[in-house]
């Protein structure tokens, strides 16, 4: 295992978990989309399920995935000796649209929610 002290090895990591961060957010988007009721404009779930929490919890991942991957490009791009310069600003870019992606994710679906009984 390389050490994470060097810029290349962090922009490897970086563009990595930028990547992986789009899992999550293709999950929460498709369960979003799912759920979506176009008749009521709101996300119609049972209130006492796991849609909520499931969806909370790919948000957060989302989010927290990116700022890793944004916190390690920013940290290695426009070091001189960072052969890997554009692996950094990919990471970097992926990162933030990720995050953001994930924070207007969870903003929408707070919004239009629209939870029902089971009862």
């Amino acid at each position: 295992m390389k050490s994470l002290r060097r810029v290349e090895v962090q922009a490897k990591v970086s563009l990595i978990f930028s990547l992986v961060s789009l899992v999550p957010l293709a999950a929460g988007a498709f369960q979003m989309a799912r759920h979506y009721r176009s008749s009521l404009r709101a996300i119609q779930f049972d209130k006492d399920g796991l849609f909520m929490p499931a969806l909370i919890l790919c948000c957060l991942a989302t989010m927290l995935l990116g700022a890793v991957g944004v916190a390690l490009g920013a940290n290695s791009a426009g070091e001189r000796r960072n052969d890997q310069q554009r692996k950094s600003w990919a990471g970097f870019f992926l990162g933030v649209a990720t995050a953001s992606l994930g924070l207007i994710l969870l903003a929408a679906f707070w919004m239009y929610k629209l939870p029902l009984s089971s009862g």
